[in-house]
């Protein structure tokens, strides 16, 4: 999918440390970047070493700052290869503005592919030159840093002289047709770069709509904790209205009542008030997690060497799977309260003798349902799976091992909604198998006691939808319903399972509500989904859950 340029903003250039230029960015997990040598002495000075900027833990395994050197988890820690190659570009921009060839005379131009100023003279003989008359020459009246870096070659690693049009897919590395007839000659895979960037920008496109997608989860949960803020300070400032008014009727003697009983109000509030904000904390440093690493993944789009596309594209993708796309609200955030006033009813006759025990202020907990539509919890899978199937991205992401096509079935760690969608996004689809089947569904059986069996058609319990036949309870029905939709399936799509009120299975193809199965039964037990890696699919990753 296109989008449109990210621009680079000054400041993401200078380090939040030293607010010099960046160098040697280093990628931390929450998406900013700090130099290398300021990150090293920000670890070694900081206990916990948290982002200057986010406040967010660059080392997140608690016990890796103990058994690991700071060296290491610096250089363990990707290099932004977009910002440094703007860095370098603003940094040349920046200098003198000075012909390199002739004595004390104001340059006019720049060629981007050697970096030399030029003046008018000398920009006219470089064009002229056989060695470099190929090169983009522009003025320096109007060249910007994303424009030289953009233009400027990326060498070969082992020839400077020789540029790189090749990548050798057994070691990661962009090289020059001199390196694939001596140093790589005995690699497997040697392909034209043009081939794998482009492969490279496809998985970054798919990267920046994952990212989108949990930043427009994150910001429904936010605006649902900022309604429930709202709700609390509404029924917080009408329970003391109340209080105040009652107050007023008793004069005097009943004000010290008043103070305590607004005081209780107060109280009673602050530690809702509390645990929504601190929810709402975490839900925006995660969404300031994955703003960041969107503007990481977009700036890296954006970058025209192919040599940082390479580079990034897999530290990304690891990156992004690693990332917390959870929208689930905690306990305490969904409590919301009600004031009852206990008034003895001859507090009146008595005023003097019953003032203290006037009553008590009784915070009455109700789900906030009734207020905010609370999403579903986090879809992950079960670690009753297949053995055939790897579960990575704390059980998010699915992945059949190579060399193998059967025994890889998956199942939803948790029970499914009423009315909830389950999906997966396919990564990856496996065009070595000659079948292009899908098979999905539910099951009515704990997948912990579930015998999980070659294909999931073998399973002895629940609705089995595939894209040829739809069986129940191993009764196998033809059906034309899901055949064409099921059979378009590629790396991007998105399929998934629901309940509708009846509990009868829907399909649903990116997004797209299939219906369901003429004839087939209602699931009155518990349902998990299940996803079949067999035959076409090769690795999915569960989307968040949503409510239709």
């Amino acid at each position: 999918m296109a989008t449109a340029s990210v621009p680079v903003e000054p400041e993401d250039m200078d380090c939040s440390v030293c607010h010099e230029l960046l160098s040697d960015p280093k990628l931390l997990p929450c998406g900013h970047c700090l130099c290398r040598h300021c990150l090293l002495s920000w670890l070694h000075s900081q206990r916990p070493a948290l982002c200057p900027l986010c406040r967010c833990a660059i080392v997140v395994d608690a016990d890796e700052q103990g058994r690991t050197s700071m060296e290491e988890i610096a250089d363990g820690l990707p290099t932004d290869l977009a910002i440094a190659a703007l860095v370098e570009a603003r940094r040349l921009l920046e200098r003198d503005h000075k012909c390199c060839v002739c004595d004390d005379v104001a340059a006019t131009s720049l060629c981007l592919h050697c970096g030399d100023m030029l003046c008018a003279a000398c920009t006219i003989g470089h064009g002229k030159l056989s060695a470099t008359r190929q090169h983009k020459v522009e003025s320096l009246a109007s060249v910007t840093a994303d424009t030289v870096a953009a233009n400027r070659p990326v060498p070969c690693a082992v020839h400077a002289d020789k540029a790189t049009e090749l990548f050798c897919s057994t070691h990661g590395q962009t090289i020059c047709q001199l390196c694939a007839t001596s140093r790589h000659r005995g690699c497997s895979e040697v392909r034209d770069l043009e081939e794998k960037v482009g492969e490279a920008r496809a998985l970054l496109a798919q990267l920046a709509d994952t990212l989108r997608a949990g930043e427009r989860e994150l910001d429904r949960s936010i605006q649902q904790l900022d309604d429930h803020l709202k709700e609390v300070e509404k029924q917080s400032a009408a329970a003391i209205a109340h209080i105040d008014a009652m107050c007023q009727r008793l004069a005097q003697s009943v004000e010290a009542c008043r103070r305590r009983l607004t005081e209780m109000t107060h109280s009673a509030c602050c530690d809702v008030r509390e645990a929504v904000s601190e929810a709402k904390t975490c839900l925006l440093q995660r969404r300031g997690k994955l703003t960041t690493h969107t503007r990481v993944v977009e700036r890296v789009q954006d970058a025209k060497s192919r040599h940082t596309v390479t580079s990034m594209t897999p530290k990304l993708k690891t990156r992004v799977d690693d990332l917390d796309y959870s929208v689930t609200l905690p306990a305490d955030a969904k409590a919301i309260f009600k004031v009852t006033l206990i008034i003895d009813s001859e507090v009146v006759s008595r005023l003097e003798k019953e003032l203290s025990e006037l009553g008590q202020v009784k915070v009455t907990p109700t789900d906030i349902i009734a207020h905010v539509k609370p999403q579903p919890g986090v879809f992950r899978f079960h670690d009753n799976h297949g053995e055939n199937i790897v579960l990575s991205n704390h059980q998010l992401t699915a992945e059949r091992k190579s060399g193998t096509e059967t025994n890889g079935v998956v199942m939803s760690r948790d029970p499914m909604e009423i009315n909830v969608v389950y999906e997966v996004l396919i990564n990856e689809t496996d065009n070595t198998q000659k079948s292009n089947f899908t098979f999905l569904g539910a099951v009515s059986e704990s997948p912990a006691s579930v015998t999980l069996t070659v294909r999931s058609f073998e399973l002895t319990c629940g609705v089995v939808v595939s894209s040829y036949a739809v069986w129940v309870l191993q009764s196998k029905a033809q059906t034309d319903l899901f055949r064409s939709a099921l059979r378009d399936v590629t790396a991007g799509s998105r399929v998934g399972v629901g309940l509708d009120t009846d509990r009868y299975l829907h399909v649903f193809m990116d997004g797209k509500d299939l219906g369901v199965m003429p004839g087939a039964p209602s699931l009155t037990q518990h349902c998990y989904a299940f996803f079949d890696l067999g035959w076409r699919l090769k690795k999915v990753t569960s989307l968040p859950p949503y409510r239709v």
